[in-house]
């Protein structure tokens, strides 16, 4: 993808960007082993991927519910969409094993939406949440 660290939205929260930044090298790995058609490498970085989102959301959920952010259920039904499009993901990659609906997933729905989030739920979270 080659999407790099200094071009990801940053947020009034260090713990939120460096979870952010780690979850950019892990979708960088997996888009170039899915280039190279890497079937060993592809379906060990999207499980790793894969959990490291979850961990994301989960984290960012907690954060929220203990210091009651106001926009809490909206924030949570952003992550909750892409929880779906992620399962898909997962569904389709152990039916077809293609690369190729990995990297453009990555490409046209994961980084877009990712990027967006960041810039719009992130950062007010982050500003309501403090550092």
């Amino acid at each position: 993808m080659g999407l790099k660290n200094t071009e990801l939205p940053q947020v009034a929260n260090a713990l939120m960007n460096a979870i952010h930044e780690e979850e950019m090298e892990i979708i960088n790995e997996l888009y170039d082993a899915c280039l190279r058609e890497d079937g060993e490498k592809v379906e060990p970085l999207l499980e790793f991927m894969l959990a490291h989102l979850e961990d994301h959301f989960l984290t960012e959920e907690e954060l929220m519910r203990e210091a009651e952010f106001f926009a809490y259920p909206m924030h949570k039904a952003e992550h909750d969409s892409m929880r779906k499009e992620l399962k898909l993901l997962w569904e389709k990659w152990k039916r077809e094993k293609s690369s190729r609906d990995i990297s453009s997933f990555i490409e046209n729905k994961l980084v877009p939406w990712l990027l967006l989030h960041i810039a719009r739920w992130d950062s007010t979270t982050a500003l309501h949440l403090g550092d």
